[in-house]
């Protein structure tokens, strides 16, 4: 689980205080092609863009994939591993996910997944948020800070060009 999701807090990071609200982590990326594509891209050929190799949990050689209802890690040897279930699937519009992974023993954060389709290109848009309350929310908050560079890879995949995080 080392290096999954998971930054040092910097010293502009906010601090957990009484009464204090986490941020939700929103990310945007476009991607050159229409709504239904860009769904489909991210949704159905997941296994061929996520980074196994820098973000999951049995590392090189897993895989993802959308499976009845659930975001599922595979191994090279068979074993599954949940990463979040689908509680909102609006094809080619909205996925929102109740999301565990790394953090199985705390209630869920929510993961939404929103395609704006804009001219001859699609605006996705990721929200990351549902933080647990206190030091649990905190831990959670920098865990998930690497979805800029996987919506890079993500981009990429669909045919966008590189830009800079």
């Amino acid at each position: 689980m080392d290096g999954l999701f998971s930054h040092a807090a910097s010293a502009h990071d906010p601090s957990p205080q009484e009464g204090y609200r986490l941020p939700e982590h929103r990310h945007v990326v476009n991607v050159p092609l229409a709504a239904d594509q860009a769904f489909e891209g991210f949704s159905e050929y997941i296994h061929l863009w996520w980074p196994v190799n820098k973000f999951s949990h049995f590392g090189p050689g897993s895989h993802l994939t959308f499976d009845r209802g659930s975001l599922i890690e595979e191994s090279e040897d068979g074993d599954l591993h949940l990463w979040g279930k689908v509680v909102h699937l609006d094809a080619p519009e909205t996925i929102i996910l109740d999301f565990t992974l790394g953090m199985e023993t705390a209630p869920p954060t929510h993961v939404s997944l929103e395609f704006h389709e804009q001219g001859s290109g699609t605006e996705v848009v990721l929200t990351h948020d549902g933080w647990a309350a206190g030091e649990l929310g905190q831990e959670q908050y920098e865990l998930y800070s690497d979805w800029p560079e996987i919506l890079e890879y993500y981009a990429r995949f669909m045919g966008a060009g590189h830009r800079s995080l």
